[in-house]
């Protein structure tokens, strides 16, 4: 009989806010170290509380259900919790989103235990989640030891150290360091590692019960210094897998699980489109697959012209987003000067030749950063709207080691040692404390009239 494999438990929390929906994410970054694990002998299982389609909540009495539209996104099931002290004062219901506790419990006490556990982090301000999963994890398994890895475990390391107290903590990308860590913990000899190469396995997608869609990188990092994004500090340097290989793993997940829904979570899909996105979207619209593709994460609009918009609509491309941010000069400028207004408006153009309604496209807006007036968004709104597309309007959350994090604490709008739950984007964090709160709400509900009025 061969050694006895090591047994590696797999986390994702829930989220702890006043609002999430799901739009079709997915623990990548997990995945993919569960993937690699895999592959290097070690057993692995999967707790996903953001896993709406688990059979779980099907099986509950009553049965929770789905709550999910015909794309795949949808509602997380929610349950009403205490508020932080320090959100006391907000004037909405704070929820535990994703999978009940009871049977989160009840699963976890069903569960042998496991080796060791790995949790990771999204968003800074969802640290009380990840807190309470890793204390619930030592209260079941105390002997284990816990990895805690993620964006929050990366960019407040030392926050996440003293409230969650891992065992070990992981910044940045962690498929190498975990797989070396766990290699020194179980006296495991070393082999080889590599970052996201066209030869690593796929995200362990396969330890979904059910599949409805997937996120999917075909890329890491960025090659863009957008002053409010953290994505250097999260990956190293910038790197692009094959576009072949990229359409080798959607032709398995569409043969192998039937998959129809794809968000692509890169922050520079359409970079350098002549050989890679152009090139996977022409593979994708030589086939037959009905499949469905997603940009949450947003498209430079200085990337799409007439030919990259017409392999778009063809591959099924269904819903865009585009980054524009700001119609401020200086802004542009400041932002790597990755779009302009004549760039977005080709932009828009060409997809509207490619055959898409404006009811597919939404245009991000960004409001809330340190030195930003309200003027400038409405500007920035107007253009938008002029040319007949909507706007997504996306609220800045200082982001530590961002330029615009630095200036909010130059501008005296935000401390170093601030609590992360006040980076809560949907409390308007910074703005909060140079407007009166009456005066952002009524920009939202501006923005959202002037969105009604165009017929589409």
């Amino acid at each position: 009989m061969g050694e006895r494999k090591i047994k590696v438990l797999l986390v994702n929390p829930w989220i702890y806010d006043f609002a999430a929906f799901d739009f079709w994410q997915k623990p990548l970054g997990l995945l993919y170290i569960g993937a690699l694990l895999r592959q290097h002998g070690f057993e692995i299982s999967l707790l996903d509380c953001l896993d709406r389609f688990h059979p779980w909540l099907r099986e509950s009495s009553p049965p929770l259900g789905f709550s999910g539209f015909s794309d795949g996104s949808g509602k997380y099931h929610r349950e009403a919790i205490d508020k932080p002290a320090c959100l006391r004062g907000v004037p909405r219901r704070y929820c535990r989103y994703g999978i009940p506790l009871h049977m989160v419990i009840q699963q976890l006490q069903a569960t042998p235990p496991p080796d060791v556990i790995l949790v990771t982090s999204c968003m800074t301000y969802w640290y009380p989640g990840v807190r309470d999963m890793v204390g619930l994890l030592r209260k079941i398994f105390p002997a284990t030891p816990v990895l805690l890895g993620g964006v929050y475990a990366t960019l407040c390391s030392d926050h996440a150290k003293e409230v969650v107290k891992p065992d070990y903590l992981i910044a940045g990308e962690g498929e190498e360091e975990t797989l070396a860590l766990l290699r020194a913990l179980f006296a495991i000899p070393e082999a080889g590692g590599g970052r996201l190469q066209d030869e690593w396995p796929y995200p362990a997608y396969e330890l979904y019960p059910e599949l409805h869609s997937i996120a999917l990188l075909t890329s890491r990092g960025c090659p863009f210094h957008c002053t409010f994004c953290a994505s250097r500090s999260l990956s190293t340097g910038y790197r692009r897998r094959s576009p072949q290989a990229v359409y080798t793993e959607l032709k398995f997940w569409y043969e192998q699980r039937a998959v129809r829904h794809v968000a692509f979570y890169d922050d520079a899909l359409l970079h350098d489109g002549e050989h890679y996105a152009r090139v996977l979207f022409r593979l994708l619209a030589e086939t037959d697959w009905p499949l469905h593709f997603y940009t949450p994460n947003g498209l430079q609009p200085r990337e799409i012209d007439t030919e990259t918009a017409d392999w778009m609509f063809r591959a099924g491309v269904t819903s865009i987003r585009l980054s524009y941010e700001s119609s401020n000069p200086a802004r542009q400028k400041e932002m790597s000067a990755k779009v302009n207004d004549e760039e977005l408006y080709h932009a828009l153009s060409a997809l509207r030749q490619a055959g898409y309604q404006p009811r597919q496209i939404g245009v991000y807006v960004l409001m809330g950063l340190p030195d930003q007036e309200i003027a400038e968004v409405r500007e920035s709104v107007l253009r938008v709207n002029r040319a007949g597309f909507k706007v997504n309007l996306a609220s800045y959350s200082p982001i530590p080691g961002t330029r615009e994090y630095q200036k909010a604490i130059s501008m005296g709008l935000w401390k170093e040692d601030e609590d992360p739950l006040l980076a809560n984007n949907s409390i308007y964090p910074v703005w909060r404390r140079k407007y009166p709160v009456q005066d952002i709400e009524a920009l939202l509900a501006w923005v959202k009239q002037q969105n009604e009025r165009l017929a589409i």
